[in-house]
C-alpha cells in the first residue's frame, strides 16, 4: 500500500510565469510534460486539470511539479530545441509563426502597424497589404535574430555545464580534456587563446544565473554574479594549466584510429526459454534457430570511438540449409529489458524466466515429497501407510526425471 501513496506539492506562480514567457501556452507547457510520461514505460500521460491545478499555486501530486521545474530547467538550458528548426520563411509565414503563437500574441510582440482585425486575417490565411506583410516578415526577422543570439548564449554556458559533469567520467568525448586537445592539439589554437576560452567558458556556466528566455523580449539570459570574479577567474585558469602540462590525460582523440574497416561473419545458435531474460517467453521463434550474422566496425565521431555493428543476413533450423531472414529474425535476441524493469517496478523484485519458475516449483514439490517419504507422516502429523509411502516414491520418481528433463 505504501507505494500507492503519492506525496502533494506546489508551485509557486512565480514559475508558472516563467514557463509561460517562453511557451506561450499552458496547453503547449502540458503537451510538452506530457510527451516525457508518455515515453516513461511505467507511467502514463497526466490529465490536463492536474497540470492546470499546479500552474494555478493548487497542491498536486509532487511528480507533476517536479516534471514543470524539470522542463524550465532543460529550456533553460537547451531552448533551442525547444523551437522551430527552420528560420522564418518567405512564404507561408504564418503558418511558421503559429508553432510558436497565436496572432494575439505575435502582433503585440511586433508592434506593426497592421490592425489587429487585418492581422489576424492574415494569420488565418487571407490577404493583407504587400507592404503590411514586409513589415513583419521584417519584424519577425528582427526578434528571431534576437531569439537566436539569446539561445546562442543559455546554450553557451550550457557547454560548460554539460563538459564539467561528463568529465567525472574519466576517458569521454564529452568532457574538457577531449574539447580543448581538439582545440590545441589538433586545429592548432594558441594555448594563451585557449586558456581564455576555458576561463569564460566556465565563468559562463558557473558564476552567471541563466534564465529561461522571455520570447515577448528576448534579451541576453545570462547574469553574472557580483562578486569574486577575479578568483574564480585565476582559479580556472589554473584549472586550464593543470589540463595542459597533463596533456589533456582524459582526451579521446577526434581523428579516427586505424582500423580494420572489412566486415567478417559469424555464425551462433540461438538458445531456448532457458535464456529467456525476463518472465515472458518472448523468443519462441528464435528457439534452437542458427543465425549468420555479418559484423563490421565503424568511427563513432561523437563518441571518438569504434563502434561494434551487426546483421542478421542469414538464418538456418539445422545449421546446414540456409534462407534469408524474417523481419522478427532479423531483430534477433530480445532481452526483454522493457517487461524486466517493468516488473522491478511494480513488485519491487527481479523477475525469473519461465524455465526458473517451472524449476523452481519442481524442486519445492521434490522437497516436499521427500520430508513425507523421510518421516512417513503427512502434512497433519499423521502416520503414513507402506501403501502411501510407495505411491509417494513413485511421484517422487516421476517429479526427479521431470526436473532432469525439463527444458
Amino acid at each position: 500500500m505504501a507505494k500507492d501513496i503519492r506525496p502533494l506539492s506546489k508551485m509557486h506562480p512565480s514559475y508558472t510565469a516563467i514557463l509561460l514567457a517562453f511557451n506561450v501556452t499552458k496547453k503547449r507547457v502540458v503537451d510538452l510534460c506530457n510527451a516525457d510520461f508518455e515515453e516513461d514505460p511505467f507511467d502514463k500521460a497526466k490529465n490536463y486539470s492536474s497540470w492546470h491545478r499546479a500552474m494555478d499555486g493548487q497542491e498536486v501530486w509532487e511528480g507533476i511539479v517536479d516534471k514543470l521545474h524539470d522542463l524550465i530547467s532543460l529550456q533553460t538550458a537547451h531552448p533551442r530545441q525547444y523551437l522551430p528548426d527552420n528560420d522564418p520563411p518567405e512564404d507561408d509565414l504564418h503558418v511558421w509563426m503559429k508553432q510558436i503563437a497565436g496572432a494575439a500574441w505575435w502582433r503585440e510582440v511586433l508592434q506593426v502597424s497592421a490592425s489587429q482585425s487585418a492581422f489576424n486575417a492574415w494569420f488565418s490565411n487571407r490577404a493583407m497589404g504587400k507592404g503590411k506583410v514586409v513589415e513583419v516578415k521584417a519584424a519577425v526577422d528582427e526578434w528571431w535574430a534576437r531569439v537566436m543570439a539569446a539561445c546562442a548564449r543559455a546554450e553557451y554556458a550550457s557547454l560548460g555545464r554539460d563538459m564539467l559533469k561528463c568529465s567525472h567520467d574519466g576517458k569521454t568525448a564529452r568532457g574538457f580534456d577531449s574539447y580543448f586537445y581538439t582545440k590545441v592539439v589538433e586545429e592548432g589554437m594558441g594555448v594563451d587563446d585557449a586558456r581564455e576560452l576555458y576561463v569564460d567558458m566556465n565563468m559562463k556556466a558557473f558564476r552567471y544565473q541563466a534564465n529561461l528566455i522571455d520570447l515577448t523580449n528576448p534579451t541576453d539570459p545570462l547574469e553574472p554574479f557580483s562578486r569574486g570574479e577575479g578568483m574564480y577567474k585565476q582559479e580556472f585558469a589554473d584549472e586550464f594549466d593543470a589540463m595542459h602540462k597533463a596533456d589533456y590525460p582524459n582526451a579521446l582523440p577526434s581523428i579516427p584510429i586505424d582500423f580494420d574497416a572489412a566486415p567478417w561473419f559469424e555464425v551462433k545458435q540461438f538458445g531456448d526459454r532457458r535464456n529467456e531474460e525476463c518472465h515472458k517467453d518472448l523468443n519462441v521463434s528464435l528457439y534452437h534457430l542458427w543465425c549468420k550474422s555479418k559484423c563490421w566496425r565503424t568511427w563513432n565521431a561523437k563518441y571518438r570511438a569504434l563502434e561494434f555493428n551487426t546483421e542478421i543476413v542469414e538464418v538456418s533450423d539445422d545449421g546446414e540449409n540456409w534462407r534469408e531472414p524474417t523481419e522478427r529474425e532479423k531483430r534477433g535476441w530480445d532481452p526483454g529489458t522493457f517487461h524486466f524493469m517493468q516488473y522491478v517496478n511494480e513488485f519491487d523484485t527481479t523477475p525469473l524466466n519461465s524455465f526458473t519458475q517451472d524449476q523452481n516449483k519442481l524442486k519445492e514439490s521434490i522437497r516436499s515429497l521427500r520430508r513425507l517419504v523421510a518421516t512417513r507422516k503427512n502434512d497433519r502429523g499423521l502416520n503414513l501407510s507402506q501403501e502411501q509411502v510407495e505411491e509417494l516414491q513413485t511421484e517422487l520418481s516421476r517429479k526427479e526425471r521431470e526436473l532432469d528433463q525439463l527444458v
